[in-house]
Formats: structure tokens, sequence, C-alpha cells
């Protein structure tokens, strides 16, 4: 095993084990609602809840098993720091190939590591969201991540991985 996919598994364990405990919870809150006799308040708890986990579900459409890895990686390290995140993931089937993700993945991992670092743990984040674009093309794929605090754009930063 390299260390980079080491490091993915390490923190993929970490992601399934904070997942758990909120998938727990939520299903407490869901039962509350529902003991309470207020089946709208858990439908619409339910709504939210899937609502969170639809970048998640996004991240699953990439056909390389690590970068699926590292995108939730990224997506759960935002979200520990109380970040919204959006993720739209734009791809040809026929261009998405899964070496044109491999290639690059070791240095990916390392700029996902660069956008969470520069978010700072005492900021406050109440009013922060997040935004990742992914494009696939036939040479590669860009990613773009934007940071936001109050909708003002605090800070961009983009990734090529292409090859010619």
């Amino acid at each position: 095993m390299s260390e980079l996919e080491e490091n993915i598994l390490l923190e993929q364990l970490d992601c399934f084990q904070v997942q758990r405990h909120d998938f727990l919870n939520n299903f407490q809150v869901i039962r509350g609602y529902l003991q309470l006799n207020m089946p709208e308040k858990a439908i619409e708890y339910m709504n939210t809840v899937v609502k969170e986990l639809e970048p998640q579900q996004e991240a699953y459409k990439i056909p390389d098993k690590h970068f699926q890895a590292l995108l939730l990686g990224w997506l759960f390290g935002l979200r520990f720091k109380g970040v919204k995140t959006s993720f739209v993931l734009r791809y040809d089937r026929q261009v998405n190939r899964a070496d044109n993700w491999q290639r690059y993945a070791e240095k990916f991992h390392g700029y996902t590591k660069e956008c969470l670092s520069r978010i700072l743990p005492d900021e406050n984040l109440e009013e922060s969201n997040a935004a990742i674009v992914l494009t696939a093309q036939d040479n590669g794929f860009t990613c773009r991540f934007d940071f936001f605090k109050k909708q003002e754009l605090l800070f961009s930063s983009d990734f090529q991985g292409n090859h010619i």
C-alpha cells in the first residue's frame, strides 16, 4: 500500500466514524419528531439531511475510487470546519476515463489539503460556504475552489490536471 493510499484509508475511516455518529443522531431526531406527532418536522429535517448529502452523492460519480475517496475526504474536512459546501461535477462519460484521474491523485490530495489549511481553525465560520467545481476534459480535469464568508469571496484556488 502506498503512502497516499494509507492516508486516504485513514481519512476515510475517520469520516465513516463521524458519519455513523451523524446517522444515529439524525435517526434519533426523526424518531423524536415522530414520537411528538410532528411528522411535518420529521420530513423537513430529513429533507435537510438529504440536501447535505448531495455533494457526497456527486463525488461517487467519479470512476476512480482513489479520487472518490480524496474528494470525500475534502468534503468531510470542510464539514468538520463547519463550512457548507456545494459540489458540481461536469463531465462527459466518454471522456471520463479512470487514467485521467489516477495520474493526478497525489498532487490533487496536496491541493485539497492546501485549500483546507487556508481556512483557519479559529475563524468564525457560521456564515461561510464553499463551492467546488470539478470539470473533466479530454486531456485531464480542472478544479476550482471558492471560499466565501457572508457572500464575500475570501479566496479562490484552481487546480489543473492536464496532460497532452
